[in-house]
Formats: structure tokens, sequence, C-alpha cells
């Protein structure tokens, strides 16, 4: 699979190398009278919940285009068994390490090249509001995908004005609410714990975030996935377009499902130093790592 892909891509950041694919996708959005396109960036406690448009298909071909041969998923099973969950009336959660702004619709494109589309079609995301005030094409590529889009810790650090942490604390309350429902009607929400992209020169970006804890509270069910490849490597630049893309192996290895406060008991057990926020950050961080592949 993806033998075809060994050509070279062109040689240019992303809006070079996907110039037409960038083109389409703005025409969609241009044309789209789906309100939640249309006024993405205004986040507000009504409109935390947004559903995915007909975009995703021409991204999930965008992102098959940078797949080398050997790009698979590993542990299927084990996605499998957190939807049966999910579909149980259990709350489910998936963690994911996070490589780049294709982490998302590259795992959307080879579960479907895998023939398993509707469990891609299970998953809710759970996404910073940054996202969806970013530049123009990074909210396009955003608003292909089901999810509940929160205020993210760091964004409190930003020096906002008291109108805007109120409106800030009023969203994370109305998507809390809207996590607590979503868990029980199927829905398995995923997240990325580190809260951003992994950089090679900065550990600490590949690390969960201490308020991961607070999620992992509400879900019966964990499932850590660890992503080994990474076709738009992060740039300084914020813009999806600034960035370079690139050929590569890319593989998702889903861990076991364990049950959550089992295994929340055994990182406060294993790192009997750390208060339980951080065991679970320190966990988490480490557990996917070990799921990287060996070869």
């Amino acid at each position: 699979m993806y033998e075809s892909n060994q050509e070279p891509l062109p040689e240019g950041d992303a809006s070079v190398v996907f110039a037409d694919q960038l083109a389409e996708l703005r025409r969609q959005a241009n044309d789209s009278d789906d309100e939640s396109t249309l006024a993405s960036e205004n986040v507000t406690p009504e409109s935390v919940v947004r559903w995915g448009n007909q975009n995703r298909q021409l991204i999930a071909g965008l992102c098959r285009r940078l797949l080398l041969p050997g790009s698979k998923i590993d542990g299927l099973s084990n996605l499998r068994e957190l939807v049966r969950h999910a579909q149980d009336d259990k709350a489910c959660l998936l963690c994911l390490n996070h490589r780049s702004n294709l982490d998302v619709p590259t795992l959307d494109a080879l579960l479907t090249d895998h023939g398993e589309a509707r469990l891609f079609d299970s998953l809710i995301w759970i996404a910073g509001r940054t996202l969806e005030e970013d530049t123009e094409v990074t909210r396009m590529l955003v608003q292909c995908f089901n999810r509940v889009v929160v205020t993210p810790h760091r964004w409190f650090h930003s020096g906002r004005t008291e109108a805007e942490v109120h409106e800030a604390k009023t969203i994370n309350v109305a998507a809390e609410r809207a996590l607590a429902r979503l868990r029980h009607e199927g829905w398995v929400c995923a997240l990325f714990p580190a809260g951003t992209r992994a950089r090679p020169d900065d550990e600490s970006t590949k690390q969960a975030i201490a308020e991961t804890d607070s999620y992992l509270r509400m879900f019966d069910y964990l499932l850590l996935c660890h992503i080994d490849g990474c076709t738009l490597p992060v740039s300084r630049s914020q813009d999806f377009t600034h960035e370079v893309p690139k050929l590569d192996r890319v593989v998702f290895t889903f861990g076991s499902v364990r049950p959550t406060d089992q295994w929340r008991a055994e990182m406060a057990a294993n790192y009997p130093d750390l208060d339980q926020r951080e065991a679970s950050a320190r966990g988490i961080g480490e557990e996917i790592e070990s799921l990287a592949p060996s070869d």
C-alpha cells in the first residue's frame, strides 16, 4: 500500500505542494452555508460542540499522498474494543502523542484504507480553541472533524482581560458538560495530552500536562496510542501553509484498553513522590513512548 507515493514531492512548503487541494478547500469553505464553517473562530459556551464538514475526504486524500509503504495501524483490535465499550454506554478516552497538524486526518486515511472508517466516525476530538482562532488554513483543517472546543490552560497566561477570562471559564464549563453527555452517547473522546505538537529541540513538548488527569477522572476506559513518523514537521511559523510536507512511514500503535481508575491507581503507586495529577501525566507520556515500534 502507498507504493505510488515514492515519487518525490514538489519542492516547497504546503502552500506549494498542495496548492490545488488548498484552493479547493478554500472554495468549498466559501461556498458552504454551514454556520460552523463560516464562523468557526467565534467560540461561545453555546457552540463548543462542532461537527465535521464535507472537506474531510479532501484532507484525508492530501494526507494519503504523504504516506510511504509500511504506513499502517498496529493494535487495531484494541481500538475496536474501545469503540465497543463506548457503544455499551461506557465512557472511553483515547490519548495520543502529537506529531503534526496532520495527525488526525492521517488516522482518518489509515483507518479508511484498513476498511475501518466507522472507527474514526466514533471519535470526537477535544480541541483547543486556539485552533479555531488560528490562521485560515488551520481553521479549515480543524473544521473537517467532530470536536469539543476547550480553552487550554496556557491560554489564561497570555495577558487576557477579566471579561475574556470569565468567558473562557464559561466555555470550559460548557465543554465539560458536553463531554459528560457525549461520553454516554457512544462517542470515544480523543485527546492529545501534551496539548501541543512535539518539537525535536524541546523535550517538554512531548510530556502530558497535569490537567490531563482532570479528563481521566471522567472516563471508565483508557486507550493510549503512539504515532511514529511525521509528514508535516513543526515549523517556527504558526501557519500550516509554511510548514514543509515530507514523505514518511507513519505507524499508529494502539496499546491495551485499561480501566481508567485502575490505571490511575497504578500510576500513583509507580510515582509515589508525585501527586496524582503529575503521576498520571508522567505515566501517560512514558507509556505512550513505550508503544513506539522497535524497528
